[in-house]
């Protein structure tokens, strides 16, 4: 039986039959295929698809739940453990370091850890880490080496991270670990000492930005670096709009906090002034999608969290009614806020 050769990239089996199909590259003996060549050395984002389904997990494993603080409304989303009830589970929040250093994790942690009682989640921990971080790494590397399990998955939402704790893990260089959704695309397998290191494909999030905008804009709208946050206060009847493509209309007075990419243009404006400007939206904005839709929220009392697909989120005091206007089917939600 001849050797199937995948890519290192992505983890696509090579092909050299169809262009528009993944895993086309010139040749089998290449490291990569065309779209992770052309991803690595011009930046272009193209044929990855999202694969749905899970491979087989081992019962006799350690399944690595990740995801970025960015997606932390999504932590308890996807019951793994339902589908593998004889592993253990440990929760890893990914990318700490995007939080501002006054966060105060105890707190974080704290909340999680209720969120996951509260919710029936099987865990043996929760983990605040940040894969860029040597120190962390090395943390990960020895609480791993507890575990009798040869197995470990990393499991999580796309652009959580996981390629990046794969790479620093098993030593790998050749895997790519861009924030391109859907670019892993079958499991990279790596050794780490005596434990085998599975890097599955992104769990799909639908509404998230690679639905709406092209990789070489939705990548700049995506932080990679410690969020500044900013705070406005508005008046009743006040809008803030976020790029071209979320509209909030506030019906009181109200302070708000914005953990976005500090390279994200926010402009304040009133109520009367968001249809006219998104009638124009190619005159008054570089970022915009062809159709918005409008929806009200109500936020309930005490201090809540508004996540914005995976570009970032607001913390607001309720109860209070918002106005959006958004891409249709964009992801948004509305939690408990999980820190101060």
């Amino acid at each position: 039986m001849s050797k199937v050769n995948k890519c290192l990239g992505c983890g696509a089996p090579l092909q050299t039959e169809d262009q528009t199909k993944v895993g086309f590259a010139i040749s089998l003996e290449h490291t990569y295929c065309q779209s992770c060549y052309r991803l690595l050395h011009y930046g272009e984002g193209s044929t990855h698809f999202h694969p749905e389904d899970l491979p087989k997990l081992e019962a006799d494993s350690v399944i690595f739940m990740i995801s970025s603080v960015l997606h932390l409304d999504l932590l308890f989303s996807y019951p793994v453990y339902r589908y593998q009830p004889d592993a253990k589970y440990v929760y890893i929040i990914n990318q700490i370091d995007l939080l501002p250093k006054s966060t105060n994790l105890d707190v974080l942690i704290e909340n999680i850890t209720k969120q996951a009682e509260k919710h029936m989640i099987p865990f043996v921990d929760i983990i605040l880490m940040s894969a860029k971080n040597e120190h962390d790494i090395v943390n990960l590397k020895a609480y791993m080496r507890q575990f009798r399990e040869k197995h470990m998955y990393l499991v999580g939402v796309q652009n959580s991270g996981k390629t990046t704790i794969y790479k620093a893990l098993t030593n790998t260089k050749e895997a790519l670990a861009f924030k391109k959704a859907g670019l892993t695309q079958e499991a990279l397998i790596g050794t780490f000492e005596n434990k085998v290191i599975y890097d599955l494909p992104g769990l799909y999030q639908m509404g998230y930005l690679h639905q709406f905008l092209p990789y070489e804009t939705y990548k700049k709208l995506i932080p990679d670096e410690e969020i500044n946050p900013k705070i406005y206060q508005l008046k009743a009847k006040q809008s803030l709009f976020i790029e071209g493509l979320i509209s909030i209309t506030f019906l009181k007075d109200i302070n708000v906090t914005l953990y976005l990419d500090s390279n994200i243009h926010i402009h304040k404006t009133n109520e009367q002034r968001v249809q006219p400007l998104l009638l124009e939206k190619e005159k008054h904005f570089i970022i915009f999608v062809a159709d918005y839709i409008e929806q009200s929220f109500k936020v309930p009392s005490g201090k809540h969290q508004i996540t914005f697909a995976d570009m970032g989120f607001m913390h607001l005091l309720g109860p209070i009614t918002i106005k959006m206007r958004l891409p249709k089917d964009m992801h948004v939600s509305i939690t408990e806020a999980l820190f101060q």
